[in-house]
Formats: C-alpha cells, structure tokens, sequence
C-alpha cells in the first residue's frame, strides 16, 4: 500500500508539474506577443545585384564631407556621384490623403524628411516619384524655403504639412520638405526617393520636428526608442528591419551595451577606445552611429595609423592576396569589445580590395553600415543613449 501510494503521489505531483509548466509556457508567449505587438516594424530594401566600385566609395566620402559640413576635396565629378545612393538601404512610407507611396532613406545622420515634388523640374525629381499637394486632401502649406548643402550644389525647396504614414503608424501635421532643385547627378540613380532624417531635431534645417519625436508626441509608440537591423547579405525584398518602440530580442545575441549620448545632434558618444594588432587608434574618443552611410570615417591620426598597419598604398588598395591576415579592429565600447574582421572591412570590386575606413577630416569617428551590420543598434531617444549587440 505506500508503494501505491508513493507512486500516485508522485503522478500527482508529476501532472501539477506539467499543468504549471504548461501555464507558464502559455504566459510567456502571452507577454512575448504583447511585447512584439507594442514594436513596429518597416521592412529595408536593398539594390540587388549592386557591386560597388572605387568611385562609389569616393562618391559617397564627398557625400559624407558635404552632410558633415567639411571641405570638399577637388577631385569629386558628377559621374562618381551618381551612384553613391546606391549602397544604402531604404524603406517605404506615404504622404497625404489619399496616401502615395515613398521610398526613402532613414539616416540618423541627418533629421529632416524630403521628397521630390510634383512643381520640380529636375531630371532625379522627374525618374522618382513625386509628392502633388493639390493631389491630398490632408495637406496644409507652409512655403518657407528650404536647402541642404550637397557636394555640387544646393538641394532646394520649400515646407509643406501633410499626414505621413511610416508601415502603419499614421503621423498628422508633419511639416517635411517639396525638393523642386536636386543638384548635379547626385540622385539621378537613386533606388530611393527622398530621405527622412532620424537625428536630433538640434541639426534639422530650420528646426522642424523630425518625424519620430512627432510619434512620440502622438502616443504612435509606447517607447520613445527605435532599432535598426541589418541584412549584411540580405536580398533586394530583405534588407533587414527598422523597429519603432523598442527592439527585438531575438535579432541579436546577449544584452545590449549602453552608452550615454555625449552631444545631442548627431547620435555621437564617447567610446572607450579602439585598437589595432596591438596599438591604440584612439582614447575616449567621440564616434557617431551613422545608417547614412555604410563607410567608416575615422580621424586623422588613427586613419594613418591603419594605412600604415593594412598596408594601403597611395591609391587607398589593399594586396587582396594579404586579406585573410590583415588583424581585427576592436571597438571598445561601454562594457563591450566590438571586433571587425577582414572580411567585415575590406570592400572587394573587381580585383580590388579597399578598406572601408576613409578620413574625412573629422576628429571623431563615424560609423557607418560596415559596423551596425554586424551589430544590432538601439537609439534611445528617452534616455539619450545608444545601445549595441552583435546580431544574430
């Protein structure tokens, strides 16, 4: 009788066993779909079958000079420029009522969104789609003039008001900008239309409120923090996610590692430091997460110090026999050590090989998509802070 009795004890506690668990289960996914509920998320497209080359890399130095407010250097001429568009990723949005479809470029160096109007007469504005104001019922004019400095010119229009949509998340009286002048040749290829900055509204041209703080004031987004992760070998369809209102866990690997903002403008922070095979590049430095760009621009000193060590020769190449034994650049990043391999940093065209670090002429680093494609990043407007972690 008690061995009876043992074992349907023991049944028993084993059925209260799997009954708990099963609620436990039951709860978890409960609050993992509440939790991926409360995230928005807008698909990343990227140019399929693109193969960049030297003058893309030197295109889009020159484009990082001009958004950065840096000497131009003489070499630069339309036919480099048309191209360098080309190796960002974009996503879709739509502006008015009824709504038309944009596709644009979400660059955290910068914080204004604008897109080519109906009343331009550029040729880029005439091969894109454009936004007609008489078109939407929603919209509401502005007209002050507006103007970003790029490399060959003035990109030049005026501010409208009008209801955008980003993948569900319906922002009214958004003030953004009609471009009727795109410079040169510059966008005369690009597979985006416009670009919407997700800067501080600090750097945004005549202060208008970028379009996340605009979902955070409008309750859009339960957290004011948005996320990016990239596809490094994605397809045209899949380049990746932009996430609104958090991020999502199971795009990257451990915790993410925090650091506070330094400077409010840019997403710039101080890093601990950065290392080469041994030598110091760099020593509480100042670094800016950059989805504009998918370079790596690096001050004077550590730039020298890196051609010295992957010997560059004069014209910025690499021996691609010597790739597989160039050394790891290690980020020092809060409480993380952040680590780049050849295979990250050297861009390969043709029979070229070309380090992704440029110099600039800035004393800070900017990191660019050869970095958070390989890292999940976490902007943390709330807290002024940027998070990362390597993805999955």
């Amino acid at each position: 009788m008690r061995i009876a009795s043992v074992l349907k004890l023991v049944e028993f506690h084993k059925a209260t066993f799997k009954y708990i668990m099963q609620k436990v289960i039951t709860i978890v996914a409960v609050l993992l779909a509440v939790a991926s509920a409360e995230l928005h998320r807008v698909p990343l497209l990227k140019v399929e079958n693109f193969v960049k080359t030297r003058g893309n890399i030197k295109a889009e130095v020159e484009h990082l000079r001009a958004k950065y407010g840096l000497p131009q250097t003489s070499s630069s001429n339309h036919e480099h420029l048309s191209n360098f568009v080309n190796m960002q990723y974009y996503g879709v949005i739509s502006i008015g009522t009824p709504a038309k479809d944009f596709k644009v470029l979400f660059d955290t160096g910068s914080s204004n969104l604008w897109v080519p109007s109906k009343k331009c007469s550029s040729y880029a504005c005439k091969v894109h789609n454009e936004y007609d104001s008489r078109a939407s019922s929603s919209y509401v004019a502005n007209g002050t003039r507006f103007s970003i400095e790029y490399i060959k010119g003035n990109l030049s229009g005026f501010l409208s008001t009008d209801t955008v949509n980003v993948n569900g998340l319906s922002i009214a009286n958004q003030t953004f900008a009609e471009a009727t002048n795109e410079p040169g040749t510059h966008f005369n290829h690009a597979k985006f239309d416009g670009i919407l900055g997700m800067g501080y509204q600090s750097i945004s041209n005549d202060k208008v409120v970028p379009p996340f703080y605009k979902m955070v004031s409008q309750g859009l987004v339960k957290n004011p923090v948005f996320s990016f992760y990239l596809t490094r070998n994605g397809t045209s369809s899949n380049g990746g996610e932009l996430i609104f209102g958090g991020s999502d866990p199971s795009l990257y690997k451990g915790n993410l590692i925090y650091v506070p903002v330094s400077k409010q403008g840019y997403w710039q922070f101080t890093m601990a430091g950065a290392s080469v095979d041994g030598y110091s590049l760099c020593d509480d430095c100042q670094a800016v997460a950059d989805t504009g760009t998918s370079l790596i621009a690096a001050p004077a000193n550590a730039y020298e110090l890196l051609s010295e060590i992957l010997n560059v020769d004069e014209e910025g190449l690499v021996d691609c026999s010597t790739v597989s034994s160039l050394p790891v650049i290690t980020f020092n990043i809060g409480t993380g050590k952040f680590t780049l391999t050849p295979t990250d940093y050297i861009i390969k065209f043709e029979k070229y090989c070309m380090p992704a670090f440029q110099y600039m002429g800035t004393d800070f680093w900017i990191l660019g998509d050869v970095f958070s494609g390989k890292y999940y990043t976490e902007f943390d407007l709330g807290n002024n802070r940027v998070g990362f972690a390597p993805v999955v």
